[in-house]
């Protein structure tokens, strides 16, 4: 796996122009200390501010009407999709020219890229598989439903559809080698979308048939800590979605393995979810993905692919926090990998950043320039990728190393609690922007307060946010009192240094720090008296 444990020590917030060039020709790399993860691009932790392209939008042709929605957001990355069917037209015969386009214009508009590769699956179904793959179900066997009849994916029980996805996937690792070894403009890759199948729980063919009645995999009943025993003794009425699972990942563990040994890219596999109360395996959602009632399964198997995605489409916090905490474990970093293109989602980057996650993507940024909601998302997301794209090295080495704390409003609690050592800060959302608070806040009218805190040194802050207010307060007990030595707004030079822009005192400090509907960043200096 790329992922592994950094060992060298860990990196400062403020980094000097000399540490920005000092490990420019490393390539990515999703590292891992103490439980906590980040994603080094030349050397560094960055934090993914991405738009995603909608699907048909990723062709020399159409990409420059795509370019001002994605400059509209502020995004530091794109996702973009390689189509298998334009990518191998025939057997054997690799069309680059998709990707060439995508890296020079990438290049051009100063953003990075992570390519989805759209191979055996998309959605659950295998429509971006090549016409020459669909027009020979005898060579290319698809999965067959409980009554034996085909489905509209690719059997991974398949030698030959194995062999088809791992050659081309190849090829085009090979290709990003050659084009962008030594760039790096491409950060990651998305080995399929959305794997799994619909329209079945399992594969039914006679090979998936001869598997399933066969005994679990040592090496898989082992890391699961289960003993030896067939799919059915194991996993009992689960057995199905947990042998399709096991097939799957197992399929994207060769392809992103052999795609990892020419040149070794960070690889996620990104999920079509089972929430919002769906539990139909192949209806609900596609059977086989990395659901997470199958989560295990997949990480006990997809050994090549360093972190799993969660494509979470909701703007109610309950739900977007509850899927959050099924992913957010030891082995796996936050990664929203997709979620709606709304005015609403755009606030759960600052939670996502702060549960130490690498990123966040929104989903079908082109398209909306006369749609009133599209243009709230844009505005949305717009200010959030704006106030942490300013920072987003500094975001992502904090996280790292632990000190950044975030809070998303939730409807019902206007009030939370940070705390940084002897230093508590509360965050009130709903309060006005000057004055004293009434006693009981009712929150924003739209749940959409947000704050975001990096300790950059004992005494020291880093603050920015939207329609919160901000205060500090001592709770050492030894007798003194706290007080805000300096509060600075700015931003941070490209060499790494801090330009103030003002000092705030006065009406701006005396009932907190405020934040509203502009981007600012504030540095807070704290000290005792």
């Amino acid at each position: 796996m790329t992922v592994r444990t950094c060992v060298r020590p860990l990196l400062g917030v403020l980094l000097a122009a000399s540490a920005f060039l000092a490990q420019a020709g490393e390539p990515p790399q999703l590292v891992h200390h103490d439980g906590r993860f980040a994603l080094m691009v030349d050397g560094r932790p960055f934090t993914v501010l991405a738009a995603q392209l909608n699907n048909s939008s990723a062709w020399p042709d159409v990409l420059p009407e795509v370019w001002p929605a994605v400059e509209a957001v502020h995004a530091n990355t794109v996702e973009a999709p390689v189509y298998w069917e334009q990518f191998e037209p025939r057997p054997g015969q690799f069309d680059y020219t998709n990707i060439d386009a995508l890296v020079t214009q990438a290049r051009a508009h100063h953003v990075h890229l992570i390519l989805l590769w759209f191979g055996t699956w998309k959605n659950g179904q295998m429509h971006y598989v090549p016409t020459w793959i669909k027009d020979d179900p005898t060579h290319y066997p698809r999965m067959l439903d409980a009554d034996g009849q085909p489905i509209e994916v690719l059997s991974p029980y398949s030698a030959a559809n194995l062999q088809a996805d791992r050659t081309a996937f190849v090829a085009l690792m090979k290709h990003l080698r050659a084009i962008d070894g030594d760039r790096h403009t491409v950060i990651m890759v998305q080995v399929e979308n959305e794997p799994g199948a619909i329209g079945t729980v399992r594969d039914h063919g006679a090979a998936a048939d001869r598997a399933f009645a066969g005994p679990v995999p040592t090496t898989l009943a082992q890391a699961l800590h289960k003993p030896a025993g067939s799919w059915r003794q194991l996993f009992g009425a689960d057995a199905a979605e947990a042998f399709a699972a096991y097939g799957i990942a197992d399929y994207i563990q060769q392809v992103a393995a052999a795609g990892k040994a020419v040149y070794p890219l960070p690889m996620y596999v990104n999920t079509w979810l089972r929430y919002k109360g769906k539990h139909l395996p192949g209806i609900d959602y596609p059977s086989g993905g990395a659901t997470w009632n199958v989560l295990d399964i997949w990480k006990a198997t997809v050994t090549s692919i360093d972190l799993i995605g969660t494509d979470l489409y909701t703007d109610d916090y309950h739900e977007f926090t509850r899927v959050v905490g099924q992913y957010h474990r030891p082995d796996n970093p936050s990664w929203i990998s997709e979620t709606g293109f709304e005015a609403g989602t755009a606030k759960f980057l600052f939670y996502i950043l702060g549960k130490g996650g690498i990123g966040f993507s929104t989903f079908g940024v082109d398209g909306h320039d006369t749609d009133a909601a599209g243009k709230a998302a844009s505005q949305a997301y717009a200010r959030n990728y704006g106030a942490i794209g300013a920072i987003d090295r500094i975001v992502a080495s904090a996280a790292y190393e632990g000190r950044l704390q975030a809070v998303v409003e939730q409807r019902g609690q206007p009030k939370r609690v940070l705390r940084f050592g002897h230093w508590r800060i509360d965050v009130s959302f709903g309060a006005p922007a000057w004055g004293d608070a009434p006693p009981i806040l009712a929150g924003n009218p739209h749940d959409n307060g947000h704050v975001l805190v990096i300790q950059l040194d004992p005494h020291t802050f880093l603050v920015t946010g939207f329609h919160a207010r901000v205060e500090f307060k001592r709770t050492a007990q030894d007798g003194r009192r706290g007080q805000l030595l300096r509060v600075e707004e700015g931003d941070f030079e490209h060499d790494g240094r801090w330009h103030s822009r003002r000092w705030l005192n006065g009406d701006q400090t005396d009932y907190g720090l405020n934040f509203g509907d502009d981007s600012r960043l504030l540095r807070v200096t704290v000290g005792s008296y």
